[in-house]
């Protein structure tokens, strides 16, 4: 399954982790709507929980938000 076929279902309030398979780097967003389109065609390899730094007000502080691990290969 790739990221494209899950990103309707996703809540557009809740923040969003994406995590690469690969290399373990990730990119933090504050929600679905600013995750970009090259995620699209990526595969889910999955998903969870968890706490991340997110920027606030200027500062950096952890926050719960929806991880996504994803991969440029199917599993």
């Amino acid at each position: 399954m790739k990221f494209k076929d899950i990103r309707g279902y996703l809540s557009r309030i809740d923040r969003v982790s994406i995590c690469c398979k690969e290399d373990l780097s990730y990119e933090n967003f504050m929600r679905i709507g600013d995750v970009p389109d090259k995620y699209n065609e990526k595969y889910l390899y999955g998903f969870g929980v968890i706490e991340s730094e997110f920027e606030i007000a200027g500062k950096t502080v952890f926050l719960p938000c929806v991880e996504f691990m994803l991969s440029d290969y199917e599993k």
